[in-house]
């Protein structure tokens, strides 16, 4: 009988943790749900792209900025959702690897401008097309029209 207790251990190791979870609470949870889809995406963006020292938050940066030169610091940061103060910790990184240039804005000596350098465009235009592949194999699981919904009605869960 004392073999048992380890059989049962071993047997119960070999299961993942998350298999044996009732998840039924949560699954009718759209912020859990949400979360889950997020972190996955995130997963395969980090496969694909972290050793290249490129997370997702920058590539936010990356695409916005090549759409929007010369925006406010603190107008990208709210677009982003991101804190200011987390904000000017990642805007100087990207300041340091030349991706960003970072001004004073002459009509308000308190804000920043923005815009990519040489070097920010060069690197968004080498991601840009890596990223949407990513896009379509992360997807791989819903039909084009059910994609199309989802990014429709995720639009409609964001505030504008």
């Amino acid at each position: 009988m004392p073999d048992a207790l380890p059989e049962a251990a071993t047997r119960r190791r070999s299961v993942p943790a998350v298999a044996r979870l009732d998840m039924a609470p949560l699954t009718g949870h759209v912020g859990f749900l949400l979360r889950l889809a997020q972190q996955q995406v995130f997963d395969e963006f980090h496969r694909h792209f972290g050793q290249a020292g490129v997370t997702p938050a920058r590539y936010s940066v990356l695409a916005l900025l090549q759409a929007n030169p010369d925006v406010q610091q603190g107008h990208l940061a709210e677009a982003l959702r991101v804190k200011p103060s987390n904000m000017a910790v990642l805007l100087a990184e990207m300041e340091a690897q030349g991706l960003v240039d970072r001004r004073v804005d002459a009509a308000n000596r308190r804000a920043n401008l923005l815009r990519l350098t040489a070097a920010g465009h060069a690197l968004y235009d080498e991601l840009t097309p890596a990223i949407l592949a990513m896009e379509q194999q992360v997807a791989h699981r819903l039909t084009p029209r059910q994609y199309a919904t989802l990014v429709t009605l995720l639009a409609k869960l964001s505030p504008p």
